[in-house]
This record gives C-alpha cells, structure tokens and sequence, in this order.
C-alpha cells in the first residue's frame, strides 16, 4: 500500500501547499511518492529532495517576482528563469531524479506535439523549470525533442498520475479555489521593470484577461479529469483574491492550507489509520 501526494498548480498561491504539508506532517501523514504540476512540481522537487517545512518556507519568501526573475534577451517571455534556477541549486544542488529520497514525477505541457510530458528521469531542476513555465510569463524548456512549458494546462492537479506511478491511495491538492472580485488585480505588484509591465497590462486589462484564461484552462483540466475518476482525498484551500504572482502574500496562502487540512483531518487519518493496519497485516503474514 503506497499513499501519493499530488500538488497542484498556482503560482503565488502555491504557499497553500506548505500549509497543507505542515498540516499533514502534524497528522503524520508521509507520501511514498509525489507528483507535481507547476509550483505543485518545484514544491514537490523541495519535498522529495529532503527539504523540510521551514526549508520551503525560506524558499518561497525569496519567490517575490521581481527579485527572483531576471530581464530576457529574447521575446520568449517577460522573464526568464535564470534566478529561480539558481536558487533551486543552491537549496537542493543539481540532484538527478534518481538521487531523491522521495519518488517524484512532475507535468510538462509540450507546444511541438500538444500533449503531456511526465517527467521523472534526469536531471530535477530542468524538469522542474519546465513545469513552471507559465506562458508569456517564463520562457518554455527545451527537452528531447520537445519545447516543453507549464504542465496545468493539460494536468493541473496529476493524482492519476501518482495512482499510475504506483499509489494505492492518493491525496490531491488543488490551489485554485478562488472568489475573485470583478476588476481585482494583484495585491501588491512587484516594482522594478516587471511592476511598468503589469501596471500597463492591468490598465488595459489584460492581466486579468491572461490570468483568466489560465485559471480557466486549468480548472476545466480539472473537471475533465474528476469526470473520470477522483483521488482518495482531494483538499481544495480557499485561496481568496491571491493571484498567479502574488507570492508576497505567502502568509495568506499558508493559512488556506492549513484550514483546508484541518477540515478534511477526520477524512485524513481514517485513511492514515487504513494505510497503517494495512501495512502491518501484510508485514504479519
């Protein structure tokens, strides 16, 4: 009996997957195996690598956008991920997949051929750079043949995927459980370059219309999915009004996980208990 863990999707407001993995380390609650998308994919890279709780939490109070990501020298995006790989490094050093204590498999969405990438061999950090290319946003990675970019446009939150990979049982987290207000706009914009940018987007509208279409896609992506068949578990933070790039609102988000764990918890350690009398019935015969 394995229990996976699959992350999803979101951007800024991937600090509800810390508090959910606080949560689930207090229930003692540990995956035998994790698959990620997107923020889910570098959250899940951090985990398996044997980063702990606060190690993340440093990690994701250096992902203020305008500090993390530097100026592009081509019209990829608007940024490129120079920044974030070397922070990456330098949390978790350049391990192959191989290498982690935790099995992990992270989502790519490939432009060349329009379909899912799984990634799971090789060197993390380029997998990890290709599930987070945000379109327009990061620059796509290019891989074996294939140009790969943020893998929630196809799979946002990938518990088929860990049930794939070999879980028996599987709790899935979704970040984009929002209530957005009409015309709301991220919190506290970055300054630097990127803040001209988006004060100029969002005057036109076209942050919202960007970041409309994304959670779109990724919720319908969602929905296809659930059709077909659901996790054991699927926790849903309510994630309130924190966008795609509002990672400076990381307290926020840490307690959305939190709650949304903590009404799930009876739910959670039935299956815990399950896991454990199961495991001791076969270490028994």
């Amino acid at each position: 009996m394995k229990l996976g863990l699959a992350l999803g999707g979101g951007g800024g407001r991937g600090a509800a997957l810390i508090g959910v993995l606080t949560e689930l380390h207090r229930l003692d609650v540990h995956p035998h195996l994790i698959t990620g998308t997107s923020i889910g994919g570098l959250t899940g890279a951090l985990y398996a690598a044997g980063v702990d709780i606060e190690g993340m939490s440093a990690f994701f109070r250096q992902m203020h956008v305008d500090n993390l990501f530097a100026w592009p020298k081509d019209s990829w995006s608007l940024v490129n991920n120079k920044k974030i790989e070397g922070l990456l490094e330098d949390t978790i050093g350049r391990p192959d997949f191989s290498d982690l204590e935790i099995p992990l498999a992270v989502t790519a969405t490939d432009l060349i051929n329009h379909r899912l990438v799984v990634l799971d061999e090789g060197d993390v950090i380029t997998a990890v750079l290709a599930t987070i290319a945000l379109p327009i946003i990061l620059p796509p990675v290019e891989k074996d043949g294939f140009v790969l970019v943020d893998g929630g446009l196809l799979n946002n939150v990938p518990f088929d995927i860990a049930y794939a990979r070999g879980a028996s049982h599987v709790i899935a987290i979704d970040i984009t459980k929002t209530s957005y207000e009409e015309g709301a706009k991220p919190s506290t914009p970055p300054s630097g370059r990127l803040d001209k940018i988006l004060k100029y987007t969002q005057r036109y509208g076209a942050y919202q219309v960007m970041t409309g279409v994304i959670d779109l896609i990724t919720e319908q992506s969602l929905k296809t999915r659930l059709a077909l068949s659901e996790p054991d578990i699927l926790i849903r933070p309510d994630i309130g009004t924190i966008g795609l790039l509002d990672f400076n609102r990381m307290d926020e988000g840490i307690e959305a996980g939190k709650t949304a764990v903590l009404e799930s918890e009876a739910e959670i350690i039935n299956l815990r208990n399950h896991l454990k009398q199961s495991r001791d019935q076969e270490s028994e015969r």
